[in-house]
């Protein structure tokens, strides 16, 4: 399998509301090995990271495919998205959760030595849970 990766610059702050979603292509299981969230401003802000409720049903708005690390790996097959036209609803549960101080660079690596398995056609979301900075610098890093 291949290594994947991207950086993402999201500006929801909404209480409540996705501010960024990772999803599995129709022919992909892809395995997350991160996901790290870093404060681009001085906010205290609070994350959580699941499975969306309306999982499968998400329609990511123009998605952003990851980037092989090797350039000689095919290219992936999972996409990223700040925006939607069925945007991801609230995890019934959630997988990580953070609050960060009011710092710029503040925030979290969250690991998955295993790798945190997303279903073909499903994914994850980073949910806001509190009105957050406006700007979340947000990474990851796939197994695919």
């Amino acid at each position: 399998m291949a290594i994947y990766s991207q950086t993402a610059l999201t500006t929801v702050t909404t209480t409540g509301a996705p501010a960024w979603d990772v999803k599995a292509s129709s022919v992909n299981s892809p395995r997350v090995m991160e996901i790290g969230l870093s404060l681009g401003a001085a906010t205290a802000s609070t994350y959580g990271l699941g499975r969306p409720a309306n999982d499968g049903s998400v329609a990511q708005t123009t998605p952003v495919l990851l980037n092989a690390e090797n350039p000689n790996d095919p290219a992936s097959q999972t996409g990223t998205a700040v925006a939607w036209g069925t945007a991801p609803t609230a995890p019934t549960i959630f997988l990580r959760r953070v609050a960060t101080v009011a710092a710029i660079t503040g925030g979290v690596l969250w690991t998955f030595p295993r790798g945190l398995s997303c279903a073909v056609s499903k994914g994850l979301v980073v949910w806001n849970l509190a009105t957050n900075s406006a700007s979340l610098h947000v990474w990851i890093v796939v197994d695919e």
